[in-house]
């Protein structure tokens, strides 16, 4: 649940940490404390907003593809011919065969039998099943590496998973997050969904549970100890400690809010369903 802290009892908790007087106002620039608390404040809290899967902050985005420029000479095959024996075709072009695509290597008349124009050189297969995304013959035709790009949520701060929300069969069997990566504002995958959960940027201090204001005092207490004790880092090194003993205990507690969905071999069936669940049953 929430705390209801504001930053100024966040910044006294971290304050009380290394035995400093409480403030006011953040922004009183005649207290070195305030001062101290209002520079590191923004920092502190977007270091900690990444450092584990917040469930106060969690929440979910169906995200928007972005265009991708393709590479030089890995422009997608429209409407590839299917290999047809005694047909000349051109080099750098693609056919497909057997639901797969293949590259011309060099202009040529094809035989009777497709094998042999295979093992002749003639051409190479893909390994890119027809009804998958086309990415070429060398990965990707961009310069990602990545079939899709999409473009992050303004408040992004953690992604917790990408298509978590697959399904199989009857039951919410979920597959798995899909590979991924992320670069600049842009999330990169071979997906062409993109349903993400993620941690936003919320600097709402009254939204944050018990473990993460904790969590956000003990790290302001570290950055601003040795400022206001000038005890050259040794209350750092100690709030530093305890703030990573109190952020495992709070990536432990978030971790076992998350049931994970597992595959019911029974509550699957077809045949139990039929016998047991269906309207005749």
């Amino acid at each position: 649940m929430p705390t209801s802290l504001s930053p100024v009892g966040i910044a006294n908790v971290a304050l009380s940490k290394i035995g400093a007087q409480a403030i006011n106002l953040l922004t009183d620039t005649a207290n070195l404390s305030a001062v101290a608390c209002n520079n590191n404040f923004g920092l502190a809290y977007l270091e900690v907003s990444r450092a584990a899967r917040w469930n106060c902050l969690l929440t979910t985005a169906n995200l928007v593809q972005e265009p991708q420029t393709p590479l030089p000479g890995c422009t997608p095959p429209t409407n590839p011919a299917t290999w047809a024996p005694n047909t000349t075709y051109q080099a750098n072009t693609y056919l497909t065969y057997g639901g797969y695509y293949y590259l011309v290597m060099f202009t040529y008349t094809s035989t009777n039998n497709f094998t042999n124009d295979l093992t002749s050189g003639a051409l190479t297969q893909t390994n890119l099943p027809t009804n998958q995304p086309f990415v070429g013959n060398w990965g990707s035709q961009y310069a990602s590496g990545w079939a899709f790009q999409y473009a992050l949520p303004s408040d992004f701060q953690l992604l917790c998973s990408l298509n978590d929300n697959v399904y199989w069969g009857f039951e919410e069997f979920g597959d798995g997050t899909s590979d991924y990566e992320i670069m600049g504002s842009s999330l990169f995958c071979n997906e062409a969904q993109a349903v993400i959960q993620y941690v936003k940027n919320q600097p709402d201090t009254t939204q944050f549970d018990s473990q993460m204001a904790n969590c956000l005092a003990l790290k302001l207490a570290a950055m601003i100890s040795t400022y206001l004790r000038q005890d050259g880092g040794a209350l750092e090194a100690k709030l530093t400690q305890a703030y990573e003993m109190a952020l495992r205990q709070a990536r432990t507690k978030n971790g076992g809010e998350k049931q994970a969905r597992r595959f019911n071999p029974i509550a699957s069936s077809t045949f139990n369903r039929a016998r047991f669940g269906g309207v005749n049953g």
